[in-house]
């Protein structure tokens, strides 16, 4: 482990918060810049040390222009890597010189005006100009291509927000050991709080899946059985049919249906209550007597004139009583 020295003690909040937001864009630009991801790793890291060291004696407005300084100057940056490639979208940059490279790459990844960007590579304005000229996109006729420029633009933009997480973890690291001074442990002996928040939560996601599986399984065996129990007859409706000896229940027997047909329209009611007594009948004299029906009603009638004499008993007495 690397002895820390007179200015290991903690760092200021400013200058964490200051390494915290360039070393995305610092790490995406050295990427590109050499056509290795982990080539400008170490790039990066060289010059987050650097600029550690340098800090504390430079006005904070000076900060940006000297860390991006020190990053463009590192040797890593200055030449393409032995495994350089610019995949996809990419490909407009293999074909520019590093330093015309490096000219776009600060508008572009590291987000600066052209004036930061001039003065970051020690250039005057027309002479930066040129070589942001030089790197631009050309098509086929070898003029500034305004749809490639936009193409390479967006694939560098899109490049800054999507960083895997793993390769996050690795930039916190190296700007905690460049802000303490030393060189950390690996990432597997110490969490970084950012970064170790997140694996826990991916791991969750493992049993909650699986408990999610088997709640929809549960939900679809009920659906079925209800399906099942809904659309078999009920124990109160089905017949049971004899058996065989073999013990197959046998098909009940079809019902009796008796079916009577009606008169024909216009033919004389036939309903026993409107048919006139034969003679052969027994009961046809009592059939043929009008007074039978008030005979069949004479307890009811002799019960109602009961109770209404009973009712009009105490009117009259009260009435007499007033006379």
């Amino acid at each position: 482990m690397a002895s820390s020295d007179s200015s290991s003690s903690p760092a200021p909040a400013a200058l964490a918060a200051f390494l915290r937001g360039c070393e995305r864009r610092g790490a995406v630009f050295a990427e590109l810049q050499c056509g290795d991801a982990e080539r400008g790793d170490v790039a990066l890291a060289a010059a987050l040390r650097a600029f550690r060291a340098k800090a504390a004696a430079l006005p904070m407005a000076d900060w940006p222009v000297r860390f991006w300084s020190l990053l463009a100057a590192t040797p890593q940056l200055r030449a393409d890597g032995p495994n350089a490639r610019w995949p996809g979208d990419f490909s407009a940059l293999a074909s520019s010189a590093p330093a015309d490279r490096s000219a776009l790459l600060l508008r572009l990844a590291g987000g600066l005006q052209e004036a930061e960007a001039a003065g970051v590579l020690g250039l005057e304005g027309a002479a930066y100009r040129d070589a942001l000229a030089r790197a631009c996109p050309r098509d086929t006729l070898g003029h500034p291509d305004a749809a490639g420029w936009r193409t390479l633009a967006e694939a560098i933009q899109q490049h800054l927000r999507e960083l895997p997480a793993d390769r996050l973890a690795t930039l916190a690291r190296l700007r905690e050991e460049a802000l303490a001074g030393i060189r950390l442990p690996p990432r597997e002996a110490t969490a970084i709080p950012a970064v170790a928040g997140e694996t826990p939560r991916r791991g969750r996601w493992v049993p909650m899946a699986v408990v999610v599986v088997l709640l929809v399984a549960l939900a679809a065996a009920a659906a079925f059985w209800w399906w099942r129990s809904s659309s078999l007859p009920s124990a109160t409706t089905q017949v049971a049919a004899p058996a065989d000896d073999d013990g197959v229940q046998a098909l009940p027997p079809d019902p009796v249906i008796t079916v009577d047909e009606l008169p024909p329209a216009g033919s004389p009611a036939t309903h026993a209550d409107t048919a006139a007594p034969s003679a052969s009948d027994p009961d046809a004299a009592l059939l043929a007597d009008v007074d039978e029906p008030r005979a069949r009603e004479a307890d009811f009638l002799a019960w109602y004139v009961a109770t209404g004499s009973a009712a009009q008993a105490p009117a009259a007495e009260v009435a007499h009583a007033d006379r």
